[in-house]
């Protein structure tokens, strides 16, 4: 289920085959000569509610990966917990509440176009929570959730390909991105996502705030695009080696994970890059040239803030 080869067969929807190029040709109806075309990536993203008991306290997003075949939800660290990652006030000025499941509406096992609603649990018998943080904690506004066997086993998953990160294009201020999500819960035909364009807001490489790894964009997101997936989507576009690529086809870069606006006034949003995935499930820092994190010395204070030396924690080889 590879989106990024362009054939692969990725669903079926009553009887009919579905095919992953850059557009997905559907058979609605094998008596009508209609078809519809569908997006690989708005089969990516997927609507989240996050509840206390039976109490729905708001919505946003999340989209899957698969990690050594472990797949995974990725949402913002403010879904799972209902604070604020800055602040940390609770964000439900209402019922002051704090969410204990994620109800995440899956597509329903092998039928592309149908839904189905699982309950994730935050926070197990042992009231030790579900998700796994970024080693900087909440620092870092993402999240991930590991997907049992057993719900794995009812839903079919459509994760993200982390290879569209490394896709050799380069992103500069002012080009457009989208952020596939669900604004104010509102979906596309039944529980299809909405595709917000906006652009490119700050340098891409530069952390918008010192130790924080994210960039900015310009775009009217609204509460219920957290967690969504950000996207490039360029046919003309320059490479690392400074050629161009003139109308060579369509190419996506993922961008990251969109985490809400900095402010509620502005229409300016964090974009978390791609590592902070891996150093989430990995559960430390990783210190290369995509990361820019330069190592202290191996004897020194770890910088994840463990209060190991260096090399006993982040520092051990992987």
């Amino acid at each position: 289920m590879n989106f990024a080869d362009g054939h692969s067969i990725i669903g079926h929807i009553e009887g009919a085959d579905i095919y992953a190029c850059w557009s997905v040709q559907l058979k609605l109806e094998r008596k009508m000569p209609r078809s519809t075309f569908v997006d690989p990536l708005s089969a990516t993203s997927l609507l989240v509610i996050p509840c206390f008991n039976d109490i729905e306290l708001a919505s946003a997003t999340g989209f899957t990966v698969s990690w050594n075949g472990a797949p995974y939800l990725i949402t913002n660290w403010h879904v799972v917990t209902g604070r604020n990652s800055d602040t940390e006030e609770c964000l439900d000025k209402k019922h002051a509440a704090i969410p204990n499941r994620l109800t995440v509406r899956f597509h329903a096992k092998g039928t592309l176009g149908k839904w189905t609603d699982v309950d994730l649990p935050l926070i197990d018998e042992n009231q030790v929570k579900m998700w796994k943080e970024h080693p900087l904690g909440n620092t870092i506004d993402v999240v991930a959730i590991s997907l049992s066997e057993e719900v794995a086993s009812q839903v079919s998953l459509y994760p993200l390909d982390l290879a569209l990160a490394d896709v050799d294009m380069v992103a500069m201020p002012a080009l457009p991105v989208s952020v596939i999500g669900y604004p104010f819960g509102i979906c596309a035909g039944e529980n299809w996502p909405i595709w917000k364009t906006g652009h490119i807001a700050s340098d891409p490489d530069i952390d918008f705030e010192t130790g924080r790894p994210a960039f900015l964009i310009d775009a009217t997101t609204r509460s219920g695009m957290s967690g969504s997936p950000v996207v490039l989507r360029m046919d003309n576009y320059t490479k690392s080696d400074g050629s161009q690529i003139i109308a060579g086809g369509i190419a996506t870069k993922f961008m990251g994970v969109y985490a809400g606006r900095v402010h509620e006034e502005s229409e300016i949003g964090r974009v978390w890059r791609p590592f902070v995935l891996s150093e989430i499930i990995l559960g430390k820092l990783i210190f290369n040239e995509s990361t820019r994190r330069i190592p202290p010395s191996r004897v020194a204070p770890c910088p994840c803030g463990s209060q190991k030396k260096f090399k006993e924690c982040c520092g051990v080889a992987l």
